[in-house]
């Protein structure tokens, strides 16, 4: 990559369309996540041989990795990689998992793997950062000369009685990751911030994605019969299943909701119900397969009888709206940001990918878990 400028796409980015102006919030929330994570995580790892000072595990571009930034990447990794074991071959993590061979993969070795190549975008970005001259060293013996000064300017400040916003004392991985953070988020800003987008270029995405994207989603209203037979209802499953076929029939023969439902106090219930963008997540949440058959009626249409949380139902639809329409001018900014998003995310990728790794086996290779 050099010291070239960054390159501004003259169309939009090819491939699945982002969900529009969520991309941004997610890696933000996830950025948080993994901030928490290392906050909370206790000191899983170690290279053989600590304390004798920083050690060079691999490099990127000629960019040294040190065998510590390694550990914390498979800190990160260490519960991902437990999850894709139990996933694909049902293993546990027990004492001897990390060592044990299945079906020709090794958890330690797929850790370290995955590490590393989380660590070489990381450092890449890194070096993206002090070219634009965000930063002046991105070596992990200056990081520890940062953390030492800022922990010593926290107990000073406690000592002081002034106090200190946040924890008194960073650890290695939380400082780490919250520096990492906030300098990949000056980096995006810069970068994106010099992109520009003619006005061609955005009316083209908008209309390419006006309907997944720009499109709010389909409200429907209906009326919601329920026939309960959980425990302690005065009703059996099977006189449940017969009341709410009693009650179907009445509304094919043309009654509403709540008329064909008179007839049987105390057994039937009728509840009034709307599925929009608003509420479409917690109704599949708690019935998803009422939100998922009322969400294709027609107003006038019922869903027929089914069973759902111990319970005949049947939905009729009173009434179904087309989303709203965003138009262009509302998501102008938004179209742009989301290009810049992408843009960024695609000259990250190219530097992964012609990226020259090389590994010193007798440091990569030593890196091991403390339960090793």
């Amino acid at each position: 990559m050099g010291n070239a400028a960054l390159k501004t796409p003259t169309r939009p980015l090819a491939g699945p369309a982002p969900i529009f102006l969520r991309k941004r919030l997610q890696a933000l929330a996830l950025s948080g996540a993994a901030l928490l994570l290392a906050i909370a995580a206790a000191v899983l790892l170690h290279a053989t041989g600590s304390g004798q000072g920083l050690r060079i595990a691999a490099t990127v571009n000629g960019v040294p990795i040190e065998s510590e930034e390694l550990a914390q990447a498979m800190s990160e990794q260490r519960a991902a990689t437990a999850a894709y074991f139990k996933a694909k071959y049902d293993a546990d993590a027990g004492a001897e998992f990390w060592k044990t061979s299945f079906g020709g993969e090794v958890p330690l070795e797929k850790l370290k793997r995955d590490a590393l190549a989380q660590t070489v975008k990381l450092k890449l970005q890194q070096a993206m950062a002090e070219r634009e001259g965000l930063t002046d060293d991105i070596s992990y013996a200056s990081f520890l000369k940062r953390l030492k000064a800022e922990n010593e300017r926290r107990a000073s400040g406690d000592e002081a009685g002034a106090g200190v916003y946040g924890p008194k004392q960073y650890s290695e991985a939380a400082y780490y990751s919250l520096l990492n953070s906030d300098l990949i988020g000056a980096l995006k800003a810069k970068l994106e911030g010099g992109m520009t987008w003619s006005d061609d270029e955005l009316r083209a995405y908008y209309k390419a994605h006006a309907a997944d994207q720009f499109t709010e989603r389909t409200s429907v209203s209906a009326d919601v019969v329920s026939v309960s037979f959980a425990p302690g209802s005065s009703l059996s499953e099977t006189e449940a299943e017969a009341v709410m076929k009693a009650i179907a029939k009445k509304i094919d023969a043309g009654l509403s909701a709540a008329d064909a439902a008179a007839g049987f106090e105390g057994q039937a219930t009728v509840a009034a119900v709307q599925v929009d963008g608003d509420t479409a997540r917690g109704a599949a949440l708690r019935t998803p397969v009422l939100a998922s058959k009322a969400q294709d009626l027609q107003a006038g249409r019922h869903t027929g009888v089914f069973k759902e949380n111990g319970a005949y139902v049947l939905a009729v639809a009173t009434n179904r709206a087309q989303g709203k329409v965003h138009l262009f001018a509302e998501v102008r900014d938004g179209i742009a940001a989301q290009l810049a998003e992408e843009a960024y995310d695609a000259r990250v990728a190219e530097a992964v990918a012609s990226a020259t790794v090389d590994i010193d086996p007798s440091i990569y290779d030593r890196i091991k878990l403390d339960s090793q």
